[in-house]
């Protein structure tokens, strides 16, 4: 099918494949971009739930998509496209998609249940922050790293304890408060925090990155420690369990920037300088006119 992208979230990973796709299977030429809402403009031959102008929201696979979603119009398989919900707006919708697929389905590769705890590193963060409101939604202590700008909104997205990421010891300060071991770590940030976080872990308990790894993992094995690596996958149920949890009012985007292409330079040169934390949704020109 062909969407009419209306909005586009902005990710870490733009900025890596603009410089070098490679690692995804990408060739020049392409386009960056992987997540989206808009609308509905063709519905293929054998497909079947969708008409013309419906809203929708999707995901593009991260390996192998060379023509993503910085675009007016994007082609896509049915797979990776869903009904979007009806309570955001294009540009808010536009924040989730990739974020909340991958937060989510980290979330399920920890296997918390209630009244367990985890740490999350990055969780002001694009995926971070998405993943600790989907994680109190199963009523799941949190604790959360982050610098003390954001202190105010993780509280706010339900965090119990938010501890600045500059302290010496973070693993140690949300063991404190949280009484115990804890039962998992999630790492949105890297750096080798995931590594370091180990020692704080109960035995048998659960770490899971969507990040490069770095660091002594030796822990894990000596603690019997399940280590996971989460890709994002884009799936049709991944995303309707976000419109789901949205609808209901459980998760709600957090959009620090609105942008357009004629600023997605500037955008792109903070993401790799470090400095695009939070979450940055690019606008397409004419959405007003879909809208």
């Amino acid at each position: 099918m062909v969407v009419r992208v209306g909005a586009a979230g902005v990710n870490p990973v733009d900025a890596t494949n603009r410089a070098d796709p490679s690692w995804a299977g990408i060739e020049p030429p392409y386009v960056v971009g992987y997540e989206f809402a808009g609308w509905i403009e063709e519905v293929g031959l054998g497909v079947a739930g969708f008409a013309r102008g419906d809203p929708v929201w999707g995901v593009c696979p991260v390996r192998g998509t060379r023509w993503g979603t910085y675009a007016d119009y994007v082609e896509l398989e049915a797979g990776w496209v869903a009904p979007r919900p009806a309570v955001l707006e294009v540009v808010e919708a536009a924040a989730i998609p990739l974020a909340g697929s991958t937060a989510l389905q980290l979330l399920d590769r920890l296997a918390l249940q209630s009244g367990e705890a985890v740490l999350v590193h990055g969780a002001s963060g694009g995926v971070g922050r998405l993943f600790v409101q989907l994680a109190r939604m199963r009523g799941i202590r949190v604790a959360a790293s982050s610098s003390q700008a954001r202190h105010a909104l993780l509280h706010d997205l339900g965090v119990e304890i938010v501890i600045d990421r500059e302290q010496s010891d973070v693993v140690a300060a949300a063991v404190r408060h949280l009484g115990g071991p804890l039962d998992a770590v999630a790492d949105c940030a890297g750096h080798g925090r995931l590594a370091a976080s180990l020692v704080g872990l109960r035995e048998g308990g659960s770490a899971g990155s969507i990040v490069e790894l770095c660091g002594d993992f030796e822990e894990a094995i000596d603690r019997n420690l399940r280590l996971h690596g989460v890709l994002v996958r884009p799936e049709r149920e991944t995303l309707d369990r976000l419109r789901e949890a949205a609808e209901h009012g459980a998760l709600r985007p957090v959009v620090d920037a609105v942008v357009e292409l004629d600023a997605i330079v500037q955008t792109h040169r903070e993401l790799d300088d470090g400095r695009g934390e939070g979450k940055v949704v690019l606008r397409m020109a004419d959405v007003d006119a879909f809208v």
